[in-house]
């Protein structure tokens, strides 16, 4: 069986899904890309349905949970109802494109649960954070077998089927998160000016699918492979990923007044638009070439100011 690409979205992020799928077949990647979408499918929809050796299978959910909470249970759905017979099983947000060759993902997955360091990484291990997770996961509850200094992104991940008892942990640290913060349907993205508390970087649980991620490291006795914060393009090296942070996606972003303000074209702006026309048309071609040119120019303005 073939190996099996997850991805959620809703709302524009359909833009940044149809990027990652274009980036995949760039890669050599032949398989099924199963889309979890809240809404109606995207307009790429049609197109996707002549992808070659690339199928594209689009999922309507109607949970409750915030998308990002829903990772670990859609995975699982994935593969015990829609491809039980994937021997690997792979997640992707939607504002990722790849750069590796394809072939490197299935061999990274072999050798364990497949993470990439996140940009706030590492946490030690007697991090407070750290500390008020194994409160709330003993005595009683969860047992820690591996410490680590890694934290790792919420945003990838991809495993063999004998790990997939892995998902299991990662889902049962969602549901112990689920219960601190309120709900499934709360997340960093939503808390807000309403649970101030719960927004601050000092609330253990607030960025809940990414904690309930490190939790699941902690806790769960698969062996784990995790590639360095480069993995996603957070510092200079990377090769394998570009991952875009911050609610500024690449298809939002007004690229010159970023670069006048310091900030210019990230890897994943770059990734992004390079895979922004084929095999899927994401944009009409006008519109592609012009955001193309804009994207040079600020990369030229970006040499001129800096942040300070």
């Amino acid at each position: 069986m073939k190996p099996v690409v997850v991805t959620l979205f809703e709302g524009d992020y359909h833009l940044g899904a149809a990027a990652l799928i274009n980036s995949l077949c760039a890669a050599g990647f032949a398989g099924t890309v199963v889309c979890g979408h809240r809404g109606p499918v995207p307009p790429w929809a049609g197109a996707a349905g002549r992808l070659g050796p690339v199928g594209v299978q689009f999922i309507a959910l109607t949970t409750t949970a915030h998308l990002t909470n829903y990772k670990p249970e859609f995975l699982l759905r994935v593969w015990n109802e829609l491809h039980p017979a994937a021997v690997q099983l792979f997640y992707f947000d939607p504002d990722i494109v790849i750069r590796a060759p394809w072939s490197f993902f299935e061999e990274w997955a072999g050798y364990g649960v497949a993470l990439v360091e996140d940009v706030n990484s590492p946490l030690p291990e007697s991090h407070p954070r750290r500390a008020a997770w194994r409160r709330r996961l003993g005595p009683g509850r969860k047992l820690v077998r591996r410490e680590t200094s890694f934290y790792v992104n919420g945003g990838f991940i991809g495993l063999a089927r004998e790990e997939r008892g892995f998902l299991h942990e990662w889902r049962e640290a969602m549901a112990l998160v689920g219960a601190e913060i309120g709900g499934l349907e709360r997340s960093m993205f939503s808390f807000g000016a309403r649970q101030p508390d719960m927004a601050s970087p000092a609330y253990p649980f607030s960025k809940t699918d990414q904690d309930a991620l490190n939790i699941a490291v902690m806790t769960a006795s698969q062996s784990v492979s995790i590639m360095g914060a480069e993995g996603m393009d957070f510092r200079p090296g990377g090769w394998t990923m570009s991952h875009a942070l911050g609610p500024e996606k690449p298809w939002r972003k007004a690229y010159i007044r970023s670069a006048i303000a310091g900030r210019a074209p990230s890897p994943a702006d770059r990734g992004f638009w390079k895979h922004a026309s084929a095999p899927l048309p994401i944009f009409p071609p006008h519109v592609t070439a012009g955001r193309r040119a804009t994207l040079a120019l600020a990369g030229l303005v970006g040499r001129f100011y800096r942040r300070a």
